[in-house]
């Protein structure tokens, strides 16, 4: 009886917390965020001294006790709201999020102040400084004379997946993702369906992505850009293609990726900022940066181990990106 009375008496705790948290505008990627945080962060008094034990400890404990709070969060608050849903959805991206291996921060950050922009980057240069020490760099003239600058559009994506089969347009299989945000969208079928209207940012705001997983559109998307100059010619630069658009506001939220392997991204219209925040174990020696994509420059960056959001500036066009992971 004693257990069951603390254990209704941490569920309702939970759920004022909830309530709190939703009362205060917070959104659930910051609630997100700051729990990493607490997971990983390595306290100032004891970064130098104890940063290998304290993190591994750290994170374990806080492994363990995330079934007992999805339990919490899932199950037993909802006896005290039956229409209300977890503080934090224990899903896939959370539990990698948590899982991730912890990282070298004075390779990837330690004295990072701000995003480098180069041009004219040397392949040797490339390999030696940036391509596996995960350190940010923008390449300020590495699309500038892609044709895809001025071709891509809303228009542009609309004709080329016009005869594609459906099916494939909704596949979320792993390796084949839309991501909507917080568009309404549920596929890419059927954001490219949105009425003209709304397509040209005379309606409701729209920001979205996706992975191309038609092998006819990748022949098409390859007659406009090249694989970036400064990647080594026994590099591959990945099959799959990453594609973000969307207007003036919000873009991605807080977050890491769970790829295979470091990637650039391509800013081909528009202009988006990004913010780059370091892993928490890395806080006590790292910085967070910030760098606005201008149109014909390329970033490249360890997406899993540098936390990222993207903003989108008002420039009166959309904002689209292209990007694709290499070796």
């Amino acid at each position: 009886m004693a257990d069951s009375k603390k254990i209704d008496d941490l569920a309702f705790r939970f759920s004022k917390l909830r309530e709190k948290c939703i009362r205060s505008g917070e959104s659930i990627e910051n609630i997100r965020w700051e729990f990493l945080r607490n997971v990983y962060r390595v306290p100032t008094t004891q970064a130098k001294a104890s940063e290998s034990s304290f993190f591994t400890w750290n994170k374990i404990i806080w492994f363990l006790i995330l079934p007992a709070i999805t339990l919490f969060l899932g199950q037993s608050v909802l006896e005290y709201d039956a229409d209300a849903k977890c503080l934090i959805e224990p899903d896939d991206v959370f539990l990698n999020e948590l899982a991730r291996k912890p990282t070298n921060c004075s390779l990837l950050c330690e004295g990072v102040n701000e995003i480098q922009r180069v041009s004219n980057l040397s392949k040797k240069e490339f390999i030696s400084t940036y391509a596996y020490t995960g350190r940010p760099v923008v390449i300020t003239d590495a699309a500038q004379n892609w044709s895809a600058v001025n071709a891509f559009s809303f228009k542009f994506f609309k004709r080329l997946y016009a005869k594609s089969d459906e099916a494939d347009l909704e596949n979320t299989d792993e390796g084949c993702l839309f991501f909507p945000y917080k568009s309404g969208f549920q596929s890419l079928a059927q954001a490219l369906r949105m009425p003209k209207k709304r397509a040209e940012w005379k309606g409701k705001p729209w920001y979205i992505g996706w992975s191309n997983c038609d092998p006819t559109a990748r022949q098409v998307l390859r007659k406009y850009y090249n694989k970036p100059y400064f990647i080594p010619h026994d590099a591959e630069t990945g099959d799959q293609d990453w594609i973000f658009m969307g207007g003036p506001g919000p873009g991605a939220p807080i977050h890491i990726d769970m790829v295979q392997r470091p990637s650039w991204q391509a800013q081909l219209s528009g202009q988006k900022m990004w913010t780059l925040i370091p892993p928490p174990e890395c806080e006590h020696i790292c910085r967070t940066v910030q760098v606005t994509m201008q149109k014909g420059e390329i970033i490249v960056l360890d997406t899993n181990q540098w936390f990222h959001s993207t903003k989108i500036i008002p420039t009166g066009e959309l904002s689209i990106t292209i990007g694709a992971e290499y070796d």
